[in-house]
């Protein structure tokens, strides 16, 4: 079985608008982080992903003394797959940082921090991803009614994702099982065994 899950780019905007501006830790000790700020341009680009561009404040330090840096334009570009994580399957948004616009940085400290944060953003990718087979999966007991069966399981086990330039579309594949009782077998002289579960699969 397929399910379809569909996030138009209005959805996507006002999601976007809901997380930032977004913090990204980079050296807590050091008190070094990056908040991207609410995005003024997001768009999306047919086969590839979401392009999402606007502002961002620098907490940095040099010499042990604390400085705030303004970044007048970053652009991002969050790529979405589908991954394994052990069993499990999630929709991951991969962030490609696309441009830096570090005029307003010190020479001195630009391509240092252009790198530290590349790296931050990197660091903090997990987070960018749903478990749909986590949430997906289901595994139900049956009323007794409907006997001899007893559970019904549904699963997520893979998917596939699609971007156009106007939606973000997530195809989901199912697999459905029943779950019943074996029939008990009678051998002369034994009582009957108890029933041992079976699974009958429907794809």
């Amino acid at each position: 079985m397929l399910l379809s899950a569909v996030v138009t780019k209005d959805e996507l905007v006002a999601l976007i608008d809901a997380i930032t501006p977004l913090r990204i830790a980079i050296d807590e000790r050091r008190g070094r982080a990056v908040t991207l700020g609410r995005p003024r341009f997001v768009t999306l680009v047919p086969g590839h992903g979401l392009r999402v561009r606007g502002d961002a404040r620098i907490a940095w330090d040099v010499a042990g003394v604390g400085i705030t840096i303004k970044l007048p334009t970053w652009q991002m570009m969050l790529v979405p797959r589908i991954a394994a994580r052990g069993r499990a399957r999630v929709l991951a948004f991969d962030p490609i940082v696309e441009a830096l616009e570090m005029k307003l940085v010190p020479g001195f400290l630009d391509e240092k921090i252009a790198d530290v944060l590349r790296d931050g953003i990197a660091q903090n990718r997990r987070k960018l991803a749903w478990d749909f087979s986590r949430t997906l999966s289901k595994r139900l007991p049956l009323p007794a009614r409907i006997g001899p069966a007893r559970l019904f399981e549904i699963a997520a086990i893979d998917g596939d994702v699609t971007v156009t330039d106007s939606e973000v579309r997530l195809t989901v594949k199912l697999e459905a099982r029943v779950e019943k009782p074996e029939p008990a077998r009678r051998e002369e002289g034994v009582p009957h065994a108890a029933g041992i579960a079976t699974r009958a699969v429907a794809r």
